[in-house]
């Protein structure tokens, strides 16, 4: 059965819900979302912003999207997100009412994870920011994501161990169910280097 979803642009990024239904690929889903969950780290609730690169882009996000001004919008883009579009902001910004920030679910310097809830809706977010070695820093990838009614997100943590366990198990899921063998390759590339990161 096919795995059904609803997409929506947040700047220029997707916000994504997803149902899914059961398959052959529910290993990997069940891997990828174990791999989202390990990645929250400590400080879930905190609603202040930390004053790190990361927390600074999230901060004016936030106050550009919430804004709804295109002026300002176009002034995020160009200073902190120059891959991004003002147009799919505000587009997003319409849809959404804007979001209020529940909690910061974890810090580093140059990451940021946190909880958002639509202004105009009953919709729960978990959105992350990633950001640059550059100065001033600027975004390097960003994601909000939307959490299905009902669902629970907790903060898992895993040692050592544990969390190569899980990336191993994710690996070798992909490898074996994935359709399209490239793709599949480009992921876990993509979660080798996450993890020599340490996210």
């Amino acid at each position: 059965m096919p795995m059904l979803s609803e997409i929506r642009r947040v700047g220029s990024r997707q916000m994504t819900t997803a149902t899914i239904q059961p398959t052959k690929r529910a290993p990997i889903m069940f891997g990828v979302f174990m791999l989202f969950l390990m990645c929250l780290g400590h400080g879930f609730g905190q609603t202040a912003i930390p004053d790190t690169p990361a927390g600074k882009i999230l901060q004016a996000w936030l106050d550009a999207f919430n804004s709804g001004d295109r002026a300002k919008a176009e002034a995020y883009v160009k200073t902190f997100d120059p891959k991004g579009s003002a147009d799919s902001m505000l587009t997003f910004r319409s849809q959404t009412g804007g979001f209020e920030l529940l909690g910061i679910e974890s810090s580093e310097p140059k990451l940021i994870k946190f909880r958002v809830k639509e202004k105009a809706g009953p919709t729960v977010a978990i959105g992350s920011i990633q950001a640059t070695n550059a100065q001033p820093p600027t975004v390097e990838n960003s994601s909000v994501r939307a959490i299905p009614p009902g669902a629970v997100v907790e903060n898992v943590k895993l040692d050592a161990a544990a969390r190569q366990r899980v990336i191993d198990a994710v690996v070798s899921d992909l490898k074996e169910f994935y359709v399209y063998p490239e793709t599949a390759q480009k992921m876990i590339d993509g979660v080798r280097d996450r993890q020599k990161q340490g996210a």
